[in-house]
């Protein structure tokens, strides 16, 4: 025997689940980081460094090959995501186990690709005194929500 949750149910849990994203409800604004492009730049390395070998050339984004120099240029995309800072709010979803500094977020859906794109998230918000904080991805995000019209995924600090 097969159980299917009534329309009317699915209906007022997607109504109740896109009011808590919203930035007036639980949802915060953050940012997506991702690379947008790798560009070849003019290589200023000792001799001894340049070798057949990848290695940071010093900054952020950059590394070279050889004797050839490249920077990647970071491009950012806002996002409205339920941010969840502590361990007794990750209980309510179950047995997830969040490393010390780590956040959970919840999102919609439609920006599922926006997260599988990134490679950092940044939160700015009242708990982070107003400070950008900046996070990697710890897992692959996951199907969430009764109607699977949400996300989860688990980022630590960077």
């Amino acid at each position: 025997m097969s159980f299917e949750i009534p329309p009317e149910v699915l209906s007022k849990y997607a109504e109740a689940a896109d009011a808590m994203l919203s930035t007036n409800s639980f949802g915060t604004s953050c940012k997506v980081i991702y690379i947008d492009k790798i560009s070849v730049t003019e290589a200023d390395l000792p001799d001894f460094r340049n070798r057949k070998k990848m290695h940071t050339s010093g900054g952020s984004g950059s590394f070279s090959r050889g004797e050839q120099s490249y920077k990647t240029t970071e491009i950012s995309d806002s996002i409205v995501l339920r941010v969840y800072w502590d361990q007794k709010d990750f209980k309510r979803f179950g047995n997830i186990q969040v490393p010390d500094g780590g956040v959970m977020t919840i999102g919609k859906y439609s920006d599922l690709g926006k997260i599988n794109k990134a490679t950092a998230l940044v939160i700015d918000s009242e708990r982070t005194d107003h400070t950008e904080w900046r996070f990697e991805k710890k897992s692959e995000p996951t199907i969430h929500g009764l109607d699977k019209n949400y996300f989860m995924c688990i980022w630590v600090r960077s």
